[in-house]
């Protein structure tokens, strides 16, 4: 049991990957007397302003040097997470960095617990997933990789006939498990940010998203206090008890009526829960790491209602400072501008929902005049 700020002053913390969700841990850290280690190339926005980066190749001596070990993302350093957790450092736990590898399984712990999902069939076999595209699904669905599938990648959207033909050439090439996936004319995709340790689970007022081509482009809340949003708290709620989860989770939805279905749960911090650095008692990421540390858990209470708009695939120079006149710029120090890229976000803060959906209106206008669609 920690007694004063003293004894977190002992406690070295090694994140495994060093893009922007690592970058924005230590950030928050920052205010904690921890101690950071990185593993990830010397580049990686988070390893410059690490305590100590670790090449990739030495995970073994940043995971012994270390007392907790986390992740910012879960397709990364396979190796590292299975040696820190061998070792009961990893937090959250491996086992549900296990589904995020291969789609399926995801999939089928949702089956296995009476979580709502979209309708779904798993096949190893191009003709099996040809005959249930046409036949379960009269050619509308999605079809989906099982391994390495973020940000839309290792997707494959399906509505006529004509759009399977076209996919039948890359799908035959893929060595992997496919999985055929209801295409849910959803009202809404919302996700909510929550956060767990030993004793206790809390989580955050759930946002509205918006994805294009299966990659975030901007979100805002918090949603009105109903019936959707208490299922929405109860099934992350589940979800996290079930995996006897310690750190932060978000949860994405798509919401049909008074359905809400699960599209897929990350373990880790989210996305969609980076408004949280402005508008939130206690941000997503410092809550992370008081779950993992021990750290009795922060306020989830909003401070003003809030948002983010992610800049995807422009450079500092493409970047017009008029968008400081509506929000707050985070930007990641990423060397490599590519398509659909994250280099940044943006960050906004209102009086309501309005005058956040105005806001955001505003930058979206700054960011992409031409639209999103060519840079995704």
């Amino acid at each position: 049991m920690m007694s004063s700020l003293h004894d977190l002053s002992d406690l070295r913390i090694c994140i495994l990957g060093g893009g922007q969700l690592g970058w924005m841990t230590i950030l928050e850290g920052r205010k904690y007397p921890l101690t950071f280690y990185v593993v990830d190339e010397p580049d990686a926005p988070a390893c410059r302003i690490a305590d100590k980066c670790y090449d990739p190749r030495d995970y073994r001596y940043a995971v012994d040097s270390s007392d907790i070990v986390t992740f910012e993302f879960e397709h990364v350093h396979s190796d590292a997470l299975n040696y820190a957790d061998e070792r009961g450092k990893l937090l959250p736990r491996l086992s549900s960095v296990v589904l995020k590898r291969e789609r399926w399984l995801e999939k089928e712990f949702y089956r296995k617990h009476n979580i709502a999902t979209p309708k779904f069939y798993i096949h190893d076999d191009l003709n099996e997933v040809i005959s249930t595209v046409k036949n379960e699904f009269n050619y509308y669905t999605v079809i989906k990789r099982s391994r390495g599938g973020y940000d839309g990648k290792g997707q494959y959207f399906i509505k006529s006939k004509e759009d399977l033909e076209r996919c039948i050439d890359v799908l035959s090439k893929v060595k992997d498990v496919l999985i055929v996936e209801e295409l849910v004319d959803f009202d809404f995709e919302a996700s909510l940010i929550a956060v767990r340790n030993n004793s206790r689970f809390t989580n955050y007022p759930p946002t509205y998203n918006y994805n294009e081509g299966g990659i975030l482009i901007y979100n805002y809340g918090p949603l009105a206090e109903d019936g959707i949003v208490k299922k929405m708290v109860e099934i992350t709620k589940k979800i996290s008890d079930t995996l006897n989860y310690v750190g932060v989770i978000g949860v994405e939805f798509f919401v049909k009526d008074d359905n809400v279905l699960v599209n897929e749960f990350a373990p880790r911090v989210h996305n969609t829960g980076h408004y949280t650095l402005d508008a939130a008692t206690t941000s997503q990421f410092e809550q992370h790491l008081r779950a993992i540390t021990g750290v009795e858990l922060g306020d989830t209470s909003l401070l003003s209602y809030g948002g983010m708009v992610n800049i995807l695939g422009l450079s500092l120079s493409e970047v017009p400072l008029d968008v400081l006149r509506f929000g707050i710029i985070y930007w990641y120090h990423k060397k490599e501008v590519r398509k659909r890229r994250k280099m940044g976000h943006i960050n906004i803060v209102g009086r309501d929902l309005r005058d956040v959906e105005t806001k955001i209106s505003n930058v979206m206008g700054i960011l992409y005049p031409n639209g999103v669609k060519p840079l995704i």
